[in-house]
């Protein structure tokens, strides 16, 4: 075999070798930028009562749930039509829990609206888990706390903030809870119908 025959056959050798270290880099690359991706977060679905806090309690026969005992009849049954009229127009299903005693309000109210099974059934993205729970809690300092549904993503903190800070803030903080109930109730359901639907205001 000449000399040029074998330095041709050694390049070539050596473009093949070159060749399969680049495919093996892509392969790595790629494994690599696979491995990086998003991932989907994982779903807390946690229902059970945190420790110390009083026991879940049913919905029974109306949407505002009263076991402070701090609210009239007329209350509950006001407050009731405009959270029935929200779940008659497919806006959202909204619990409200009056109640003493919970150290852990916001995983009380998460874990609540869980155990309620709260709004429709579904992946968010077709209108499900549009669920809201208030948790008014009569003798504690910070008295409300909201826990939202991810099928209600565009009702978001600035939304419900303004609620907590406003009118119903100053009735619940003076003890006036049939009044603060009732604005928490009306402007949700303002908000939400601005925000998911063009009916009007029950």
């Amino acid at each position: 075999m000449h000399q040029k025959d074998c330095s041709l056959l050694s390049n070539l050798q050596k473009e093949e070798v070159n060749m399969r270290k680049y495919f093996l880099l892509f392969i790595f690359l790629l494994l690599v930028v696979a491995g990086c991706g998003p991932r989907e977060q994982s779903y807390d679905t946690n229902t059970e009562v945190p420790k110390d806090d009083p026991p879940f309690a049913a919905l029974g026969q109306h949407w505002v749930i009263d076991k402070a005992e701090v609210l009239k009849e007329e209350t509950i049954i006001d407050g009731d039509k405009i959270c029935q009229s929200l779940q008659d127009d497919g806006v959202a299903e909204i619990a409200v829990l009056v109640i003493n005693g919970v150290k852990h309000p916001e995983e009380y109210a998460t874990h609540y609206g869980r155990w309620l099974k709260l709004g429709r059934k579904g992946l968010s993205t077709e209108g499900g888990n549009n669920g809201i729970v208030w948790l008014i809690r009569p003798e504690a300092e910070l008295k409300m706390t909201i826990s939202v549904g991810r099928g209600l993503p565009r009702f978001t903190s600035s939304d419900y903030g303004e609620i907590m800070d406003g009118d119903a803030k100053e009735f619940l903080n003076f003890g006036n809870f049939d009044k603060g109930v009732i604005k928490i109730i009306e402007e949700t359901n303002r908000k939400l119908r601005e925000i998911y639907s063009s009916s009007k205001i029950k």
